[in-house]
């Protein structure tokens, strides 16, 4: 049975642009402009996106929601010098009066620590102490959707600027002036999962069948994260990757929709990335597993008399109905589909004795319910070892083929091993340009 899957992944930049109002202290008398200050100023612009990949999309307006921002100005050591936040005002307008010469500008939006320079408590003294220290970031929190959206994002890089002397205020709020952009991303990255066809042909005989219910798990996510990305990677200590979802719904078409993963219910995480001497194992990188409900078309004959047995409707499937069932392993019908009802009734009180056909049964699938994975998030295709998940990139994996019944229980990893794919997944993935990646999967 077939079903093969596309992984879109998108991702959007933000823009910080000067010209603003935002009173701050520090003018002469009568309004003259101190000698030696000028100013600069800052506001956030959402239409001009930024992308490391080729295109990008928007995603939802709650992704995209600002409550809270800050620019926060260093100089070349990374002191902090002035933070100044929109929520100072109840404005989305931002100003610095400073000194002529280069300064440093970060930016952080919906933060999960306000960043703060003053006091004994102070999160932000130093550009390293908040921006370049990995810290527990709880995805539910910095990725939540409530109350119009608050997602955490941070600037792509520092923006070094060259202050020009003499600036007015008026000047710098025009844009005419010391007027500078900050791209800013998202922290988590974002995983959809959406399928074209729930009804399946079975490879490796003539059951047939048809899935239901869908569902995927998010596992081994990261626990620990950078506020903004860093320019090489560094392995944070104390970094854990244990975040699991809840069991997630696929997609699943049921008419003439496109853009399927736009539909589709999203989990996030952070971002996962190993340097070489780390390197990517099982144990450290973020997959998924899937899950369906499976119901055969046609199943063992447990009442056969022909020595190689025989199939039979399955009489649950005109009703839709899924239950406990095992696969054939050994016979000359190994592959097939036998009804642990069925087979219960057969046994009796010997389970040793099967139908003709029959020599020996997987475990049982509960509920009908097969299983497939360990799927690598990142990883290009199925031969390599590296599997990183990049911060404001959307995955949707498009399952096309499903080759079933998968395995009996959910997969597990040995964590020192490397990422060798499943035997029951295999992947391709083509990265276009929120960032859209393809992959094409065969679940087996």
């Amino acid at each position: 049975m077939k079903l093969n899957k596309l992984f879109l992944l998108s991702a959007m930049g933000l823009g910080l642009f000067a010209c603003s109002e935002n009173e701050l202290e520090g003018n002469g008398p009568e309004g003259a402009q101190n000698e030696g200050t000028t100013y600069v100023g800052f506001t956030l612009k959402f239409n001009d996106t930024n992308s490391r990949a080729n295109g990008t999309e928007e995603g939802t307006a709650a992704e995209q929601n600002i409550k809270t921002a800050y620019v926060i100005m260093a100089d070349a050591s990374g002191n902090v010098e002035q933070i100044v936040s929109t929520a100072e005002k109840g404005t989305d307008y931002y100003v610095f009066q400073t000194t002529a010469g280069v300064h440093y500008f970060y930016a952080v939006v919906n933060p999960d620590v306000i960043p703060s320079k003053e006091g004994d408590n102070a999160t932000a003294k130093t550009i390293n102490a908040y921006f370049n220290t990995g810290v527990t970031l709880t995805v539910a929190n910095i990725t939540s959707t409530a109350d119009g959206g608050n997602f955490m994002m941070a600037g792509e890089n520092v923006l070094t600027a060259d202050v020009e002397d003499g600036v007015t205020k008026d000047e710098a709020l025009k844009g005419t002036k010391n007027s500078f952009a900050i791209n800013v991303e998202r922290v988590a990255a974002k995983v959809t999962m959406t399928c074209e066809n729930t009804t399946l042909t079975n490879a490796t005989n003539n059951a047939d069948g048809t899935i239901t219910t869908p569902k995927f798990t998010l596992k081994g996510g990261a626990t620990m994260s950078y506020r903004m990305a860093q320019s090489a990677i560094n392995e944070i200590t104390g970094n854990e990757w244990t975040n699991t979802s809840s069991p997630t719904d696929v997609y699943v078409k049921t008419g003439a929709e496109t853009d399927l993963h736009e539909k589709a219910t999203p989990v996030y995480c952070l971002e996962n990335l190993h340097d070489a001497a780390t390197g990517y194992k099982q144990g450290n990188t973020t997959y998924l597993t899937l899950q369906t409900t499976f119901i055969p078309a046609r199943v063992v004959n447990c009442n056969a008399t022909a020595e190689n047995g025989e199939l039979k409707d399955n009489p649950n499937a005109t009703s839709s109905t899924a239950v406990s069932f095992y696969v054939v392993k050994t016979g000359s019908l190994a592959g097939n589909y036998i009804l642990k009802s069925e087979l219960d009734t057969f046994q009796g009180v010997d389970d040793t004795k099967f139908p003709n056909g029959v020599e020996s049964i997987s475990a049982e699938y509960v509920g009908g319910t097969c299983w497939f994975g360990p799927i690598w998030i990142g990883q290009t295709d199925a031969d390599k070892e590296n599997a990183p998940v990049v911060r404001n990139t959307w995955y949707n994996l498009k399952i096309k083929g499903i080759t079933l019944p998968g395995e009996p229980s959910e997969p597990t990893i040995d964590s020192e091993q490397p990422l060798t794919p499943a035997t029951n997944v295999a992947i391709t993935l083509t990265v276009e340009p929120w960032t859209t990646v393809d992959r094409d999967i065969d679940l087996q």
